[in-house]
């Protein structure tokens, strides 16, 4: 039975302290309940969501267990528990995720940032910085975000390029409308005006030649996509996970696309799942590409540059 920790708080907000919120919401996150308990990390998100209601750190939650929440505090943990029970991604109760050291506005309609994507930033960046060193190409450098979702990426491209004195102009596109609200806000919060967010089935309209192309796009297979939406798990948009069959429907689409828009010499930067690399590489090889590969933060191949000559 699904503990009903929202209730027992809402009646006891008197004597609700520090320890016993803590306490009770990581034992209701790890409930084994018939479809699978809420979270995988129950003491995490409990710090996580008590920190976002009462604006403690987790220090100052540690040195106070047995301060005693006000009510307002108490309503809105009460809310987040519920929320989490529910299965409710953490980043989507709170509105927000941190990528590239920057917070980030999530939502439903996008995908909750990963830290292994930092890679595809860290791989672009390393392009972008080895073209200006090699003065490869014609200044501003050309660069272009497919599927950018939450702006994550493209944003931290502009912030990263902006600080490093890199002369760039970066443009993004996602199919989904509400994901393109959701990164122009992120655009506007953190590099206002250097990010150009457009609606668009992967590079339609984007007029070549792009110095750099990069992209996170849908690579879970549908039945991979099915398990991660089934109970239990995060509840993220099918659309920013589908990638077909095997995965690499809209890889495949995405590479035969961008090719003839890349300049001379410009590289394309994709994730993709570590099973599906080999394949990626060879269709990328037998096209005329250098393909390079980088490892994740398990160090599975999770990141593939492909430089065109």
């Amino acid at each position: 039975m699904r503990l009903q920790i929202s209730s027992s708080l809402k009646q006891a907000v008197e004597d609700l302290t520090v320890r016993r919120a803590l306490d009770e919401a990581s034992q209701a996150f790890a409930v084994d309940l018939p479809e699978g308990p809420a979270s995988s990390t129950p003491d995490l998100d409990a710090r996580v969501l008590l920190s976002a209601a009462t604006g403690w750190s987790w220090a100052q939650l540690l040195a106070n267990p047995k301060a005693v929440l006000e009510s307002s505090v108490v309503s809105v943990w009460a809310s987040y528990v519920q929320r989490r029970q529910h299965g409710e991604p953490v980043a989507y109760i709170l509105g927000h995720k941190e990528f590239w050291g920057l917070e980030f506005f999530v939502g439903p309609e996008v995908l909750i940032p990963r830290p292994d994507t930092e890679i595809l930033v860290e791989t672009a960046l390393k392009f972008l910085k080895t073209a200006k060193e090699q003065l490869c190409f014609k200044e501003p450098l050309r660069v272009l975000d497919v599927c950018t979702g939450s702006g994550c990426v493209a944003v931290a491209l502009a912030y990263e390029t902006q600080r490093l004195g890199l002369n760039c102009e970066i443009a993004a596109t996602d199919v989904s409308p509400l994901a393109v609200q959701t990164a122009l806000k992120n655009v506007e919060r953190w590099v206002p005006g250097r990010v150009r967010v457009t609606q668009a089935d992967l590079t339609a309209g984007q007029e070549g030649p792009w110095d750099l192309i990069v992209s996170n796009p849908p690579y879970l297979t549908s039945e991979e996509t099915a398990q991660r939406l089934g109970p239990g798990q995060w509840k993220e948009p099918a659309l920013a996970l589908d990638g077909g069959p095997d995965g690499l429907a809209l890889l495949r689409r995405l590479i035969e696309e961008t090719l003839p828009k890349l300049a001379s010499g410009g590289c394309l930067v994709l994730e993709a799942g570590s099973t599906q690399m080999t394949e990626l590489t060879e269709f990328l090889t037998n096209k005329g590409l250098k393909v390079q590969v980088f490892p994740d933060l398990a160090g599975l191949p999770r990141v593939l540059l492909a430089e065109l000559p």
